[in-house]
């Protein structure tokens, strides 16, 4: 069985796919599309032109939340999801809030640190950052305050998967975590950062990472934008800015 992640490793939903694969024991090859030479590759899978994509023996399966879904229907042991009803709405709700509300928060503030820009962040942009995702936590601290520790759902799937990318990159990206404030965040981060799967993630995209500079997928001062993350920057008053940047040529957007 040819089982192929489409993905980036410098993409937070593609280490997601990917941390579930290999939650479940699930081999794969992994291809890194966004790079030039695959995008005619990846619109024949995904005319998005989109990461991640997951081809499980001919069978396509596009956007992370679906392939973590698709994953569970076909390979259901060991589970990603709670077995209640109320527990798996529970933990959906979660991934919703990791997926759509925390990652354009650290995605749209951290531009300036790792694409090729010649400007500064728009007046503001990192104190409407802080204040957002200083809510967000505090949502989720609600949240897993009342559940089991270390694993509010007895055991590391779908939450995980949807959260540890972009909470790992948190403080490296300038954002500030009050541990009093979220503790049982700060600790539940702990226990995923020695679970060997999610140690694996970190030390895999550490290496990508170390020579970024000379990928053509997280060189470009062009910025790419989906969605929820169009949706925060321009909810939060910078749409002139954001105007600009499509006047110069400087923005990215779905293709397809």
């Amino acid at each position: 069985m040819a089982r192929i992640l489409y993905g980036s490793w410098f993409s937070t939903f593609a280490r997601k796919v990917a941390l579930a694969l290999e939650l479940k024991g699930l081999g794969y090859e992994h291809i890194d599309a966004l790079q030039p030479d695959r995008a005619p590759e990846l619109k024949r899978v995904n005319p998005r032109a989109e990461v991640p994509v997951l081809s499980d023996d001919g069978l396509v399966v596009i956007n992370s939340s679906d392939i973590l879904q698709y994953l569970e229907w076909r390979y259901p042991d060991p589970s990603l999801y709670p077995q209640a009803i109320p527990e798996r709405v529970a933990s959906r709700a979660l991934e919703r809030l990791a997926d759509h509300r925390f990652d354009p928060i650290v995605v749209d503030t951290s531009f300036w640190q790792w694409a090729e820009r010649n400007d500064s962040p728009p007046a503001g942009l990192a104190a409407a950052g802080q204040a957002d995702f200083d809510a967000t936590l505090a949502r989720l601290e609600a949240e897993l305050a009342a559940r089991p520790k270390p694993w509010p759902f007895h055991s590391a799937g779908v939450v995980e998967c949807a959260w540890f990318p972009n909470l790992a990159a948190a403080r490296p990206l300038g954002f500030r975590i009050d541990a009093a404030r979220v503790p049982t965040v700060v600790s539940w981060l702990a226990a995923m950062r020695e679970h060997p799967v999610f140690a694996a993630d970190r030390k895999r995209v550490a290496e990508y990472l170390k020579d970024r500079h000379q990928r053509d997928s997280s060189k470009s001062e062009r910025i790419y934008w989906s969605g929820d993350r169009i949706e925060w920057f321009i909810s939060r008053g910078f749409h002139d800015w954001f105007v600009d940047e499509i006047k110069a040529g400087r923005s990215k957007f779905t293709e397809g």
